[in-house]
């Protein structure tokens, strides 16, 4: 049978004590006609992805639901709402702490926009006039996949998850209550 689904795992110098900080990546933002093409995680010290690789969805999916279960609560994530709402309409359930919900309130407050993990922290990429894979980016990575079989694309999306996870680490580290 063909794999499925890639990961990519590393230690961190830093470790979350409590919880699961998670954070998804998918072809848009419909929960139920878009799909999740990858499901990032950090655990403890141990940051972990799993990026799919099969144009079919389901197996993922059941990687997955077999997976959240074992991770312990709470759920931590930026817009919590957007991972529970898409991992609900998978039959996964998950509750927790959204990182977002402060910032949106000051935005609020001041009467600004709501503020997206990128315009909140920026990328190194951004100092060197690199160029940085946003969410936007995802489905059409995704696509070039699809198409052309090149794992550099799925490479690029898990990077772009790497950075997320990580950004959303010092969140939860740095301004939880």
């Amino acid at each position: 049978m063909e794999n499925m689904a890639t990961s990519y795992s590393r230690e961190l110098m830093v470790s979350i004590p409590q919880g699961t900080l998670i954070d998804i990546e998918t072809t848009g933002l419909d929960k139920i006609y878009d799909e999740i093409v990858v499901f990032g995680y950090v655990q403890g010290s141990r940051l972990e992805i799993i990026c799919r690789t099969s144009k079919d969805e389901e197996p993922f999916i059941a990687q997955i639901a077999s997976l959240v279960p074992m991770l312990p609560g709470p759920f931590y994530a930026y817009n919590l709402s957007f991972e529970k709402e898409f991992l609900k309409a998978r039959g996964m359930n998950i509750e927790g702490m959204d990182l977002f919900q402060p910032w949106k309130e000051k935005a609020e407050k001041l009467g600004l926009k709501w503020p997206k993990l990128d315009e909140l922290f920026s990328h190194a990429e951004h100092y060197f006039d690199e160029p940085v894979i946003s969410g936007r980016d995802v489905p059409l990575l995704w696509g070039k996949f699809l198409r052309t079989g090149d794992k550099d694309y799925l490479q690029q999306i898990i990077r772009h998850n790497e950075s997320d996870l990580l950004r959303e680490l010092y969140l939860l580290v740095y301004y939880r209550d």
